[in-house]
């Protein structure tokens, strides 16, 4: 193998000499062409990833930047752009919540802004991770590089703000969760940021020039998250690879990362309520009065409960509610992050495995953790939604079955080594669910993973045609482009 990439440099490196005004033209064989694109990429570790904010939140550049930061990058984006910055300003205004009727100002040529009121249908999907699914996870690849071509973006060089537009606890989850899937899509932690504060608080504050009507400008450009080459799925922690860290490694499961030389740290995101396992704690969405009639085995949006109530073995509660005010939706003070974090008893120095009831309402705890105080932080994106829907029970007739059947499926979770204070939701509020008997014991839970790498790579439609001529053989064109 060594000596068929040594013969291909060689081969492309006189290639490149004949180049030069030469008449000559190399044509590889197939046997010899190597796809050197899995050699571009740099795949990041969540320390790597992490960003320790200032103290005070006036001096950061990125991450968690406040109204008067942003208020100057406004007013003269050219000028005023971080160090290394050379693309547009693009703000974000998520309006979950509905709209304030403000609109931040933007020139139009070098920053741009958009009000989204539909976030959770840009940005998540509902997506098998090849045991349970589940929606609201971080999206497809495709739809990135749809929201890119949307709206303007070119993450070569570009600087995304997530903003909420009212201050609500809606708002300020999603724009968590917006960047951490752009974050994750291997867009630059450089040029990333959330505003500590919502649009209307700061208008009102005189801290942001705001104008009361919007129209529509855009950059007209966009680029690809492939080009950066760079991998960030690392962020994503897989229930293979908790269950696997769990039982300290004594599993047969696949494809799960190795446990962290440093350790590792598990923190639960919730309500004390859903923490210490009080029932019906975990709402999976809307529509109750269908909850017993469902036969898929997507747990999607509906308002049933999860299998069981409780938490992940070892877990530690950090309460969102105390990261930020509770009226301004502004997160605390650092020093005050951290009081909160070392409450926990955490250590300092091991690896932070977070979640949350689902992955939106998790990323809000991931990114205090790290993103303002720099702990390498991976993100359990199905939360108590799918780790308390693994419950193994036997309902009376008629009544809902769960998702697990088997008592020894390898992803059952209600056993006293996977988790604790656990309370069984009643049958009626249970979504009729049900994996089936080869899903229980599938050895692999990183499906969705394993497509983001692909995607990134450019290896998910390979094989497909692109059209053009070309002998069969594997010849090529010209390799000078003459």
């Amino acid at each position: 193998m060594k000596l068929k990439y040594l013969i291909t440099l060689s081969l492309i490196f006189i290639q490149m000499i004949g180049c030069k005004g030469l008449p000559e033209y190399l044509f590889l064989p197939q046997s010899l062409k190597v796809d050197f694109t899995p050699f571009l990429f740099r795949v990041y570790s969540p320390a790597e990833l992490s960003t320790v904010s200032n103290s005070d939140f006036n001096l950061n550049e990125s991450g968690i930047i406040t109204g008067t930061k942003l208020s100057r990058y406004l007013s003269n984006w050219a000028t005023n752009r971080p160090t290394g910055v050379t693309g547009n300003l693009i703000v974000f205004q998520i309006q979950t919540s509905g709209s304030s009727g403000r609109y931040v100002f933007f020139d139009g040529k070098n920053s741009f802004a958009y009000p989204i009121a539909n976030l959770p249908e840009v940005l998540t999907d509902t997506r098998d991770d090849g045991v349970l699914a589940i929606d609201g996870l971080v999206p497809k690849g495709k739809k990135i590089s749809d929201l890119l071509a949307a709206y303007g973006i070119d993450p070569a060089v570009d600087y995304v703000v997530f903003a909420q537009d009212n201050p609500s606890l809606a708002n300020l989850s999603s724009v968590t969760f917006a960047y951490y899937s752009l974050l994750y899509w291997g867009f630059p932690k450089e040029r990333l940021a959330v505003l500590n504060g919502s649009i209307s608080d700061l208008t009102t504050a005189n801290t942001l020039f705001t104008t009361p009507s919007y129209t529509y400008t855009n950059s007209n450009r966009s680029g690809s998250t492939k080009t950066l080459f760079r991998d960030h799925t690392v962020l994503q922690l897989t229930i293979g690879d908790l269950i696997h860290a769990i039982r300290n490694g004594k599993t047969i499961l696949e494809e799960v990362d190795p446990i962290p030389a440093e350790g590792f740290y598990i923190i639960d995101g919730r309500p004390n309520a859903s923490f210490t396992g009080t029932t019906n704690s975990t709402a999976s969405g809307s529509k109750y009065g269908n909850c017993t009639t469902k036969t898929n085995s997507t747990f999607v949006t509906n308002t049933c409960v999860t299998t069981y109530e409780g938490r992940i073995k070892s877990a530690t509660n950090l309460v969102p509610t105390d990261l930020y005010d509770g009226t301004t939706f502004q997160f605390k003070s650092f020093n005050q992050l951290q009081t909160y974090l070392n409450t926990t008893g955490y250590p300092g120095e091991k690896q932070i495995y977070v979640y949350g009831e689902d992955a939106t309402k998790g990323s809000l705890v991931w990114f205090v953790l790290h993103q303002i105080l720099g702990k390498p932080t991976r993100l359990y994106e199905g939360g108590w939604r799918q780790y308390g829907a693994l419950g193994l029970r036997s309902p009376s007739s008629g009544s809902s079955p769960s998702a697990i059947t088997q008592p020894a499926s390898y992803w059952r979770t209600d056993i006293a080594t996977l988790s604790e204070v656990n309370t069984a939701n009643a049958d009626a509020n249970v979504p009729n669910y049900q994996l089936d008997v080869s899903r229980q014991y599938v050895k692999n839970a990183n499906k969705l993973r394993t497509e983001d790498k692909a995607f990134l790579r450019g290896t998910a439609a390979a094989g497909a045609s692109s059209g053009g001529g070309g002998a069969p053989s594997g010849g090529g064109g010209n390799a000078c482009g003459g």
